[in-house]
């Protein structure tokens, strides 16, 4: 769902806001822009807010889209007939979509007014889509304008890029993603994890409705609490669940990331950073647990996991090696000092 006004936008995106706020109030807008950033910094919505605005009947002194006028409740139902979004067929967008875009806003509009174009993961055009879209770019007809958005910027060709206004996204501050997850009822110890893995207010949703992502979850500091019994071993209990945690990547990555979180809490806790440690809810078993293993032994298995982490990005999953970082886990804490 879109924004249905530049304020909600300027709490996600400052500077990107104000630059289009300011082009709006001088009337000097570009025909193409490129809303380039991370996944999840709101760019789509962002393209939606400039839809509204620019077909909006009733717009605020502000520059504010209305929000419900008709123009502006037919964009937020994606079924205004001068709002055109391209999305890639498969793993490309091909010539033949930009080719019927191009036809498209060639011919007369069914409505009056400007028509805006969006194309989503614009950078995975097929080189004969971006120079058919070329064309259009150098002559793009009275008011028509073109949103691109990707997460790629560096594969986009350079002769788009030069025939376009830029807006950089940044990541979402995780202050706002945690206050959205507390919104939805998300407990608190998960909300102010959850930030730490994704800037991605979708992803981090996803994450806190999904069963498997949540037995991940409680199991880390079940598997770090395990240290105080001595009848129980991380290793046999992380074997219990290993097919859950190897299912997917994403879930070994998320499980990982966990891990070095928690491990992080320790160090913090250990240096005396506590307004640093996310696992709040877990302080009095992280203040013990950091107690009893040197700093030496917790930066030695902090490196050991981030360099696991880093063989996960090249889909090495080797779980001999979790076996083992578990076993050096638990050695350093029965060796307390």
């Amino acid at each position: 769902m879109s924004f249905s006004q530049f304020e909600d936008f300027n709490a996600y995106q400052p500077r990107v806001a104000q630059m289009l706020l300011n082009s709006f109030k001088k009337g000097r807008l570009s025909h193409a822009y490129i809303f380039e950033g991370p996944r999840g910094t709101k760019k789509l919505d962002a393209a939606f807010l400039f839809a509204k605005r620019l077909l909006c009947t009733a717009p605020s002194l502000n520059q504010d889209p209305c929000g419900e006028c008709i123009n502006c409740r037919r964009i937020e139902e994606n079924l205004h007939p001068n709002v055109f979004l391209i999305k890639p067929e498969g793993e490309y967008i091909k010539k033949e979509q930009i080719k019927q875009i191009i036809d498209e806003l060639s011919k007369t509009a069914v409505e009056s007014g400007p028509r805006i174009y969006i194309i989503d993961d614009a950078h995975r055009f097929r080189s004969e889509a971006a120079n058919a879209l070329l064309k259009t770019l150098e002559e793009p007809g009275l008011d028509i304008y073109a949103i691109m958005i990707t997460d790629s910027f560096n594969s986009l060709l350079k002769t788009i890029v030069s025939r376009s206004q830029v807006m950089h996204f940044t990541p979402i501050d995780k202050s706002l993603i945690r206050a959205h997850l507390i919104e939805r009822k998300v407990p608190d110890c998960i909300a102010a994890v959850i930030p730490e893995y994704t800037n991605n207010y979708e992803e981090a949703i996803k994450i806190a409705e999904s069963e498997e992502m949540m037995t991940v979850f409680k199991l880390v500091p079940e598997l770090y609490g395990i240290v105080d019994n001595s009848q129980k071993s991380m290793v046999l209990r992380f074997r219990e669940v290993r097919d859950l945690i190897f299912t997917t990547t994403e879930i070994t990555d998320f499980f990982l990331t966990l891990m070095i979180l928690y491990q992080k809490d320790l160090l913090n806790c250990k240096l005396r950073h506590i307004t640093q440690i996310v696992w709040m809810p877990d302080i009095k078993q992280i203040e013990k647990l950091a107690i009893q293993v040197s700093q030496q032994k917790i930066e030695d298995n902090l490196e050991k996991m981030l360099t696991l982490k880093t063989r996960l990005k090249f889909n090495i999953i080797d779980s001999l090696a979790f076996d083992n970082l578990l076993m050096n886990l638990e050695r350093g804490f029965f060796n307390a000092i």
